[in-house]
């Protein structure tokens, strides 16, 4: 099994059986609270004549961190529809039989 094949499934069996799901979410709210801080910033840089560059700087890292949330939160929210459709029981197999191995 390739090493990204298995990363892939690690996370799965993380999402259904671990806490990445609390994980994510803890992420997605975190990526939240960074996207409104650096949404004031652009705001108040704007206010108070902060130079063109920093502002477009703190615009661009602002829409990146909200475009991050934003996918984050909609992979959240499609997971619940995806497990069902993950055959479990084949993935908990390839992970006990073989090791990683690079492409």
């Amino acid at each position: 099994m390739e090493a990204t094949t298995r990363a892939l499934l690690q996370r799965w069996l993380a999402l259904a059986d671990g806490d990445g799901l609390a994980r994510a979410t803890r992420a997605a709210r975190l990526l939240w609270v960074a996207g409104l801080a650096l949404t004031v910033l652009v705001v108040n840089g704007l206010w108070f004549g902060l130079h063109p560059v920093a502002v477009a700087v703190l615009a661009g890292i602002a829409g990146w961190v909200i475009a991050e949330t934003n996918a984050l939160r909609s992979r959240i929210a499609q997971w619940p529809e995806m497990r069902r459709y993950i055959d479990w029981d084949r993935v908990r197999e390839d992970m006990r039989a073989e090791p990683a191995r690079e492409p």
